[in-house]
């Protein structure tokens, strides 16, 4: 194996152990040595690879949103139109961020990250969830193109729409199983915005 691949497989090795301990312990309670330990690394191996616990999560973060992202784009550009919103709905259990444990860890470091008092790791965070918007409103808009759409809402309005009420069903369900149903709910939003949009002469 070159040395390049070793690193990256280093690195995916370390981000899987980061996603457990982080699951496990919270942001503020993982270490890094657990986190090496995990692994079957070093402590040093996580350094060598990631510049602090900070990044490392970011790392993770990206991560699973890129995957969400990849899943996405599959299904726009694998499923017709009109079958897009139920299959989003049969899909959204397997969405990683999604979950209630990714949740969890992704709202323990928004509120470390709106606390902290270095500038940059709000901005590091702000820039990645605004990366995120800007992808799914692209496949917004290619949906509606496909379905030859001019919506008279905007493609990001509906994206941060929809971002919002991932994380409000999923929020709901941490604790009352009444509310688990949060799939088919987000594929009914996804109908009702997606489907049921007021054409207009031009998308703003």
């Amino acid at each position: 194996m070159r040395r390049d691949e070793q690193r990256e497989r280093t690195k995916g090795e370390l981000l899987d152990a980061a996603a457990t301990i982080f699951a496990e312990q919270g942001f503020h309670g993982a270490s890094v040595d657990q986190i090496a330990e995990a692994a079957g690394y070093t402590k040093g191996a996580v350094y060598s690879n990631f510049d602090s616990k900070e990044e490392l999560f970011l790392q993770l973060l990206d991560r699973e949103l890129d995957r969400t992202v990849e899943v996405l784009t599959e299904l726009v550009e694998r499923v017709p139109a009109a079958e897009r919103a139920a299959a989003l709905t049969a899909q959204a259990g397997d969405l990683e961020v999604l979950g209630g444990r990714w949740f969890l860890l992704e709202a323990e470091f928004l509120l470390y990250a709106a606390r902290a008092e270095d500038e940059r790791v709000r901005r590091r965070v702000a820039d990645r969830q605004q990366r995120t918007r800007t992808r799914i409103t692209a496949l917004i808009r290619q949906h509606l193109d496909d379905v030859g759409t001019d919506a008279a809402v905007a493609a990001e309005d509906i994206a941060r729409l929809l971002m919002a009420a991932a994380d409000g069903l999923t929020q709901a369900a941490l604790v009352d199983e009444r509310a688990r149903d949060g799939g088919r709910l987000f594929g009914l939003l996804v109908t009702i915005l997606l489907g049921s949009l007021p054409p207009a002469g031009r998308r703003p």
